[in-house]
């Protein structure tokens, strides 16, 4: 699909649209089920995303068929004092009926209200009451809840069925054979070291994944495959050198986001930083251990097997360097063993 920014292209889709702000890959994937769930109980079993560039959700549902557009928020025009009345004027045009939004921002349901839009569902929390003409906002204890504990709410408040309780993310079967044959003579197991981090205190660092690597390398033998964005090019440069290059570690950092996955999804286990990219591996299917030290993690996921710190974790408190590589290490080969 080719995402624009919303009023950038104004033209009539009508339908459902779901307002779905938070910015992260982690936050598409985390309200994945949501999306779902709100497109089955539609006439045509698909919706227009509005969300932000940084999740790039163009490229991570292109192959959904529940997601029939997505539209971007502009980061300034749609923001500020002026920001709902900015993004009314430019939803006005594409003619939807209904529009769910999965965040508390009043300027949402001022902009949902400004578009023209006859049926106006969201959290409700504070003013953005006053712009819905659903009656089954959230309560005002809400405002304690995580996201996802929000849109659970909201879709239990509207009778719809969850159809998942942990998202998941289909990649093309011709993807996923295309990888297989690529990689087909490098030794097993295959290991995805999710390396990014979209904060600093969510980092393990190049000298704790490179003991890790070196561990799983003498003990297992296989081949680890460094995923990550142009971002973390320094870091996987640095990883790599340290073992001198070798064919038993691949970076894959240029890859479009549903390559990523699909690559992600082959691989015998993944580990990584609390971010976007371990959401994405655990959505594909794939046993993953994730590393928390940073902050908590959101959703309970059967296939993340979370790794902390002894004693209280807080968000935005570093304390990655309190999970040690031998301790990642051992849970890792424990859980290849039981595969």
């Amino acid at each position: 699909m080719e995402a624009e920014t919303a009023g950038a292209n104004p033209r009539h889709i009508g339908g459902t649209l779901v307002i779905q702000p938070l910015p992260g890959i982690g936050d598409a994937i985390w309200l994945l089920p949501h999306l779902k769930s709100i497109a089955a109980q539609t006439e045509e079993k698909t919706v227009t995303l509005l969300t932000k560039k940084r999740s790039l959700a163009d490229a991570l549902f292109q192959r959904l068929d529940c997601v029939r557009d997505v539209l971007w928020l502009d980061n300034d025009r749609h923001r500020g004092p002026f920001g709902g009345f900015n993004l009314g004027t430019a939803l006005k045009p594409y003619g939807f009926d209904t529009v769910w939004i999965l965040h508390a921002s009043a300027r949402y349901g001022l902009a949902s209200w400004r578009a023209g839009i006859g049926e106006r569902i969201g959290y409700g929390i504070g003013w953005q009451d006053a712009f819905l003409t659903s009656q089954h906002s959230l309560s005002r204890e809400a405002r304690k809840f995580t996201a996802i504990e929000k849109a659970n709410q909201l879709l239990l408040n509207h009778s719809v069925p969850k159809l998942e309780s942990m998202p998941n993310l289909p990649v093309p079967a011709s993807m996923r054979e295309e990888n297989m044959r690529r990689f087909a003579d490098l030794p097993r197991p295959w290991i995805s070291f999710i390396i990014g981090a979209s904060e600093p205190f969510k980092q393990w660092g190049a000298e704790n994944f490179g003991a890790l690597a070196d561990r799983l390398r003498r003990e297992t033998g296989g081949t680890i495959f460094l995923i990550g964005g142009p971002g973390e090019a320094d870091l996987a440069d640095r990883l790599h050198t340290r073992f001198g290059r070798p064919d038993w570690m691949i970076p894959m950092l240029t890859q479009p986001i549903l390559d990523s996955a699909a690559t992600i999804s082959v691989t015998d286990i993944a580990v990584g930083n609390d971010t976007g990219g371990l959401n994405l591996a655990a959505a594909t299917g794939i046993r993953s251990v994730g590393l928390f030290g940073g902050s908590r993690p959101m959703m309970e996921d059967s296939r993340i097997d979370v790794v902390m710190p002894y004693g209280d974790v807080r968000y935005g408190t570093d304390r990655m360097s309190d999970i040690g590589p031998d301790r990642v290490a051992d849970r890792i080969i424990s859980t290849l063993a039981e595969n």
